[in-house]
């Protein structure tokens, strides 16, 4: 998160318009030159600087979660909750360090731990906070034994290959493996250019009943699919409906306007 500081500078005015000085004093303009002493004066010249503001506990949340995400990218994932528990600490109502929480643990293998931080932070954010949804949906089936243990890990690591080519094979194999593992089939929909293919990639994630952000993200590709096979009337009216749903979430809402208001070249 960019923080922005702004320096705010008061200017303050002398009330009155009178050079006169004060009963007994001489005015400014007849006080005559200043002494050698009041000009070499390094305080007069150079008062002593203000010193810096002190952190405020955000600020200080913030430099701990960056040390946090440090430590886990450097794989010492204990060090990181740490941090991260002192982050939740100074910004109780920061979803970010709850969510990296989730994060870390599910780099540790404990899902019931990640499951529980994942759904602090849905109550933080009921709207939707990045994808906890879609992570909190995965985690429960995971849970649940309804797709192998192990298999969100598995995703985490596929998604972060460098490669397209790598990133493809990975999550190829995640189907066959976890065949009802619906964040590979969503992703897996945009490769290749075979439109049969992406909709049949497509009606898989679907039917597998997603969260409620993933079901709208593939309905919003879905029009741009029919848009692709020339349906832009049924393609609008599907993104229409996105907008009108009431169960429709902001983001599908924001994305589906976004989508209608763009017009296909003549």
């Amino acid at each position: 998160m960019r923080r922005f500081f702004v320096l705010s500078i008061a200017t303050t005015l002398l009330g009155g318009c009178s050079c006169q000085g004060t009963a007994g004093q001489p005015s400014s303009i007849d006080a005559g030159p200043a002494s050698p002493q009041q000009v070499s004066s390094p305080q007069a010249l150079h008062p002593p600087p203000t010193p810096p503001p002190e952190p405020t506990a955000f600020q200080k949340a913030s430099q701990l979660h960056a040390q946090g995400r440090l430590s886990g990218e450097s794989g010492n994932f204990q060090q990181a909750l740490t941090y991260f528990q002192q982050a939740r600490e100074l910004a109780p109502e920061w979803p970010l360090p709850v969510y990296d929480t989730g994060l870390t643990y599910i780099l540790m293998g404990d899902i019931p731990k990640a499951l529980g931080f994942y759904e602090q932070v849905d109550k933080m954010a009921p709207e939707g906070f990045s994808d906890t949804k879609r992570v909190i949906e995965c985690l429960r089936r995971e849970k649940s034994g309804r797709v192998p243990k192990g298999t969100f890990r598995k995703f985490i690591d596929a998604m972060r290959s460098k490669e397209p080519e790598e990133l493809q094979k990975k999550l190829e194999e995640l189907t066959r493996t976890a065949p009802n593992f619906y964040p590979a089939w969503r992703e897996l929909i945009s490769y290749g250019e075979d439109l049969d293919e992406q909709e049949r990639r497509l009606a898989k994630a679907l039917s597998l009943k997603p969260d409620s952000e993933s079901k709208g993200e593939l309905l919003i590709y879905k029009s741009t699919l029919l848009r692709r096979r020339g349906k832009e009337e049924e393609a609008r009216k599907l993104l229409q409906s996105l907008v009108d749903d009431p169960q429709s979430t902001p983001n599908t809402v924001i994305r589906a306007k976004e989508a209608l208001s763009f017009t296909l070249p003549p």
